[in-house]
């Protein structure tokens, strides 16, 4: 009989080198899925009856944090099943819950990494399987969910891939994978590496995608905004500059970058005042605190203004911009992702007590400026103070004047 050519399906293969590259780096994963940490944290200065109370404490804390995680997710299935918006609300909710949550992870990694009482380690790291546990049954089924995640969000101290860890925490060894299995209780799971280590190559090709479309956005963008007329900052400023308070909201029309000419709507860019001559704003070299000068590049500007806000709301907002600060720009122009985020993106999560409106967009959700100022026309709470166009002010512009306005392309 004759010798036949064996012939492999090329995705068999690639799944047949990620198992390979997966099994070898589980090892990685025995001191939990933080790696290991440095010996001069202080897990090991905890005493036996000290990290007991401790541990209780944070147990109790993780059961009212594992509630409204699973709130938050079925929250966020819902609005993904119905093809409908996700508020900014709910991406603060999710991931200020995972960061404290994180949080609580990062005591029982130290107490099971550098404990010198075995029974406080067993104990640790049994809540760390119950945690991941937790985010496998909340988040791990729902691809937006798990890729959003694991895009991750350095305002609230979130890394890439942080969810990915945690589950591959499970797969580590055979004690864990016993135990995922024993706890998760669900007829649906999947309890094999195979089922796993398919959903984490299918989610590493849609990032590959996502990334490459990032990438020659940005150049295009990048590109683009070198087209520009000159524009006299400074006279801007001194106009802007008797007008502003704290916590206005300031869009802005140029009427010589060639960059206003590609973005849907009449106004091209939006900042926050911050006070003392401060600006917030989100260029395409990411979000930045400038100078009222900096900021005034252009000819047209609308100042919205809360007039309500209590001294918690003026806190938090203050918070929630200092926040975002060194995020990057979002050249794939994605409101639903904020891992990166647009000038837009930056008044919706700080004023996120406010449905704003969204369209979708190249196959993404996004927020423009024009959506920012349909949002809060009919708002009580939010005034139209003052529109300047070329030097000409208009006192108070009314809904009738702003619609006109919006109308102009």
């Amino acid at each position: 009989m004759k010798n036949q050519a064996v012939s492999i399906n090329p995705i068999i293969a690639i799944l047949l080198l990620t198992a390979l590259l997966f099994m070898g780096s589980c090892q990685t994963y025995k001191y939990g899925y933080w790696g290991k940490l440095p010996s001069s944290d202080s897990g090991a200065a905890f005493e036996k009856d000290s990290a007991i109370r401790i541990m209780q404490t944070l147990a109790l804390k993780k059961q009212s944090l594992n509630n409204e995680t699973h709130l938050i997710s079925q929250e966020i299935a819902e609005k993904v099943q119905n093809s409908s918006t996700i508020s900014m609300h709910t991406f603060n909710a999710l991931f200020g819950n995972l960061h404290q949550q994180y949080e609580i992870d990062t005591v029982y990694h130290q107490l099971f990494q550098q404990s010198p009482d075995e029974s406080i380690r067993n104990k640790s790291k049994q809540a760390l399987l119950e945690s991941a546990v937790n985010y496998k049954k909340a988040f791990q089924k729902n691809k937006f969910i798990r890729r959003t995640i694991n895009r991750g969000d350095i305002a609230y101290g979130i890394p890439t891939n942080t969810l990915n860890q945690t589950q591959q925490f499970l797969w580590s060894d055979k004690n864990n994978r016993s135990y995922l299995i024993e706890h998760e209780k669900d007829e649906r799971a999947t309890h094999t590496i195979a089922g796993f280590m398919l959903s984490n190559t299918v989610d590493e090709w849609q990032s590959y995608q996502y990334k490459t479309v990032y990438f020659l956005s940005k150049i295009f963008g990048q590109f683009a905004g070198q087209f520009h007329g000159k524009i006299d900052k400074k006279t801007n400023a001194m106009l802007l500059r008797s007008q502003l308070q704290e916590f206005d909201i300031v869009l802005l029309k140029s009427l010589t970058h060639l960059t206003e000419k590609l973005i849907p709507g009449y106004f091209g860019h939006v900042g926050v005042s911050l006070g003392n001559d401060l600006m917030i704003e989100t260029p395409r070299s990411g979000v930045r605190i400038c100078s009222i000068e900096e900021f005034s590049d252009g000819e047209i500007y609308l100042i919205v203004r809360p007039t309500n806000l209590t001294e918690m709301q003026k806190q938090k907002i203050r918070n929630s911009l200092k926040m975002q600060l060194g995020k990057k720009y979002d050249f794939n122009f994605d409101s639903q992702s904020p891992d990166r985020i647009v000038c837009s993106d930056l008044v919706c999560l700080a004023y996120d007590f406010i449905d704003w409106q969204s369209k979708k967009r190249a196959g993404h959700y996004i927020t423009s400026p024009d959506d920012l100022v349909r949002s809060l026309l009919n708002r009580p709470d939010f005034s139209f103070e003052m529109y300047i166009n070329k030097g000409q002010f208009t006192y108070k512009p009314d809904s009738d004047f702003i619609h006109k306005m919006l109308l102009i392309n």
